[in-house]
Order: structure tokens, then sequence, then C-alpha cells
């Protein structure tokens, strides 16, 4: 169909839809919210493999600006036609009314945007066109101001039987454009440029701008480890983040955590290329009374992300305060925090012989610790989702929570974090938990932060082994977890 005659024919389908609209609330003359898309990376690395085959995610987001960006798409029985308008978030007034045509169904915004992808000698390798649904799993905040949750479901898609569904963006959040999708190419050259772009039949519908509706990467392709440290380089998102919340050295008490230290578990030794190791399993948990969040945002150009602790009363934050830095780990292709917790291994007379090379995490609520305890957040398993907690090369936000009653549990069984114990004699030693060694979390208490896990080792080189006795009458060892002492 032409573009003039599909532009007829949304406006007779408009016009044929007054009825249905008619006892919905107008609102007033004003410009309604629009999106943006932009990069959050100028340049992205990634690796192919043996077969020149390369998968990358470009970090190509859609913000909203000027306000929370709604649609919906709806019928008032099975009868009636569909109609699609954009929305108020806070009154529900019908804001425009837009073309039903460019909708994919109830699974989102049909053909919304479209993708080049060249080679370093302008060579097209690939283009595609993308449906789009605000929806998506993957999203962000872009500052403080916006909203501390999303208000929107993380649904795509209806059945036969559908008749609304209600898409959007909230007002200071960004959605992954291409998160479902991703970009797959045969890649023998090193230099790729990517160009994505919003259709033109969207770009007149919402009025957006044209330094609103594309995007621009560059591609670098390596083989398999041999991407070079510090590779990526990062633009700032269309959004500069600001102290919106007050920064305080004095939080309201009922916001804040109290981290526990528990002791050591699931302990054992292992051999590797001439080298013996201990391993071993800790966690950390918050007693409450108040939620353990940190956030960072990205800056223009950085690997890291400054840390901000949030202090939440009753679900509003209240304060932050600055507590460190977020770093984005090549080698997991995530963010960790750096100021959460410390392992070391001290010798019987609690001297330290070693620190643990893990130092940093992804933080996540994987076990239910004492859920009787005041505020304690019952259905908080992985609260939230992973992708905020830890994130990806193309991340703009990290959140990342350990909410009251639960704890977080590692494994520190590669080299580097388990302790490397070859050149140790047999004999008694502790490996401690420390969390917020460095004391820049603002915490109820400081009184249980630290604990030591006492054990024996013995065997000959090659075949080390530990002896753990019960903590407190919990063989923690042997799978029975709540076994009493009697």
């Amino acid at each position: 169909m032409s573009r003039a005659r599909r532009t007829f024919a949304s406006f007779a389908l408009a016009l044929a839809s007054l009825t249905l609209l008619a006892g919905m609330p107008q609102a007033a003359a004003v410009d309604p919210p629009k999106v943006r898309l932009f990069a959050a990376t100028t340049r992205v690395t990634v690796e192919r493999d043996r077969r020149n085959f390369a998968f990358v995610d470009p970090g190509v987001w859609v913000a909203s600006v000027g306000g929370g960006f709604e649609l919906r798409a709806t019928r008032a029985d099975y009868d009636s036609p569909v109609t699609l308008v954009q929305t108020d978030p806070t009154t529900g007034a019908i804001l425009r009314t837009l073309p039903v045509e460019l909708l994919r169904g109830w699974s989102g915004l049909k053909d919304f945007m479209h993708l080049s992808l060249r080679d370093a000698h302008g060579t097209l390798i690939t283009r595609e066109s993308f449906d789009f649904c605000p929806n998506t799993y993957y999203r962000a905040r872009l500052d403080d101001e916006g909203p501390v949750n999303s208000a929107y479901p993380y649904i795509c898609g209806g059945n036969p039987f559908t008749r609304g569904m209600v898409w959007g963006i909230d007002d200071h959040w960004a959605v992954n454009a291409m998160s479902d999708f991703g970009l797959g190419f045969n890649a023998p050259r090193r230099h790729y440029s990517l160009r994505v772009w919003v259709d033109p039949l969207w770009v007149e519908a919402l009025g957006l701008e044209p330094h609103e509706s594309e995007a621009r990467v560059r591609i670098e392709v390596f083989d398999r480890g041999t991407i070079p440290a510090r590779a990526e380089r990062t633009l700032a998102s269309p959004y500069a983040p600001g102290p919106r919340v007050p920064t305080t050295t004095t939080p309201d008490p009922e916001g804040l955590p109290d981290l526990v230290a528990l002791p050591a578990w699931g302990i054992s030794t292992y051999h590797r290329k001439g080298h013996d190791y201990l391993a071993f399993n800790s966690t950390e948990w918050n007693a409450g009374p108040g939620t353990l969040v940190v956030e960072g945002f990205r800056e223009v150009d950085e690997d890291f992300m400054d840390a901000y602790q949030y202090f939440h009363v009753d679900g509003t934050p209240v304060g932050r305060a600055p507590v460190g830095q977020l770093e984005y780990h090549r080698s997991h292709t995530h963010w960790h925090f750096e100021e959460f917790t410390q392992y070391s291994i001290l010798d019987a007379n609690s001297g330290e012989i070693a620190i643990s090379g893990k130092q940093s995490w992804c933080l996540a609520n994987t076990d239910a610790i004492d859920l009787s305890v005041p505020n304690a957040n019952w259905t908080a398993f992985f609260g939230g989702d992973l992708f905020s907690m830890c994130g990806g090369p193309g991340a703009i936000w990290i959140r990342e929570v350990l909410d009251v009653g639960w704890g977080d549990t590692y494994g520190q069984f590669i080299p580097g974090q388990a302790f490397d114990i070859t050149d140790l004699p047999n004999g008694g030693y502790y490996i401690r938990t420390e969390v917020n060694p460095t004391g820049l979390l603002f915490e109820t208490t400081t009184a249980n932060n630290i604990e030591d896990r006492l054990i024996e080792l013995h065997g000959q080189p090659g075949d080390r082994g530990a002896s753990v006795a019960p903590w407190h009458g919990i063989d923690t060892e042997g799978g029975c977890f709540y076994c009493s002492r009697g």
C-alpha cells in the first residue's frame, strides 16, 4: 500500500472510531510526550566464534521524552474495531489517536525501526526491520527523578480473546530497543558500522525530530579471548543524572539495613595445575528494618558507575549517600558492586594470610534467611530482575537490592576466588566473612559484620582435605541444614 493510501486509510479508521473514543477523557492541547532513540555506546566489542559468527546487543535504547509515554490498543467489544491512542499516564486522557495499521496485533508496534550493518568498505552486510514492544524485560532508569519502579507490565502479546493492551515507558526511563533480538552476523572482518533508525511512518505519527530517531554504533570484532581491556567507549544517556533525591549523611534509621555475615559453608578442596585450593560458599543477609538499595547511572566514557545507597521509607526514597563504585567486568559481561563483602583466610592466631580475589558483587535475593523479621519481603526471590542487578555491556543503569529477610550466596570455587593453600601446612585456620568491609554502606549496626569459621587442613600435596565442625549444632557440610544439637 502506498504511503498516501495508508494515510487515507488511517484517517478513515480514526473517523470510524470517534464514537468509541467519545466516552474517554480528552487532554488539553499540549505537545504529547514522545520517545527518543539513542545508543549507550559509540563502540561495541564482540567475539566471533571459529566460524566467524558474532552475536551482539548493540546497546540501543528507546527513552521517554517530555513525560511518560503510554499507548493503549483497545476494542469496546468483539464486534468493534481496535483503536490505538496515546494516553496520559496519570489521567488516562487521550493525547492523540494513532493509525491502527501501525500495530502488529497485540504484540506491539509494527516495523517500528530498521537497522543496516556495513563493513569498513561500506558494503551492506544485512538490513532488517524490527517490531517494538515498550513492555520489554530490559528497562532502565535514566536518573533518580523517574519513578522507583516501572508501572508497565512485562507482557507483549495476547490471545484471540484479548480486548485491550497497554504499552509504556515511564518518565525518565528507557527500554532496550532490541532486547528480544540482538544481532547475529558472519563477521570475517574487524570493523563494522551499525545504523538503527525509526521508521518514517512512526517518526511522522509521533512527531520525532531527526536527532531523536537515529542511533549509530561502531562494532569491532575480535577472535575469542583477544578483546583488549577497556576497549569500549560509552555515550551519556539523553538525561544527565542529578541529585533529585537529597544526599544525606544522617539517614532515617527506618530506611537502614542490618547486614549480617554468616559463616563459610559447603567447604571443599581440589587440586588443579599443581596447586591445591580451598573452596567455599558464603552468605550475607539483611535483617532490616530497611532494604539495601544501591544504584548507579552510567557517565560518559566510563567502565564505572558512581554508586549511591538509597534509603527507602514506606517504599519511597527519602535520601541517598555515595558508597563507592559499580564496575563492569568483561570476563562476566556484567556489573558488580565493589564494597559489599571481603573474604580472607587467617591462621590459628587470627593473622591474615590471604584475601579472596572475589571483591565485587552482583547482588540478588538468593536465600530466605528469616522471613519472620519486621518488614521482610515474602515475595522477594531474586527481587526485581537480574538484568537491572547485573546489566551488560550496554547498560545505562544498575540497581542492586538485598531485601529484608533475604541473603545473597556466592560460591568461591574458581582460582582467584578460592584460596590457594598449596604452601599452607596442615593445621587450624579460619575463613573470615566480612560484610561492608570498607564501612561505606550505612546500616543499623556493624556488630555482626564479621563471622569466622574454623577449619582443619589435612592430607598430602595434591590430595588435601578440610574438616569442618558444626556451627551452633548445624552441619553445613552434610546437607542437614536444620539439624539440632540433640
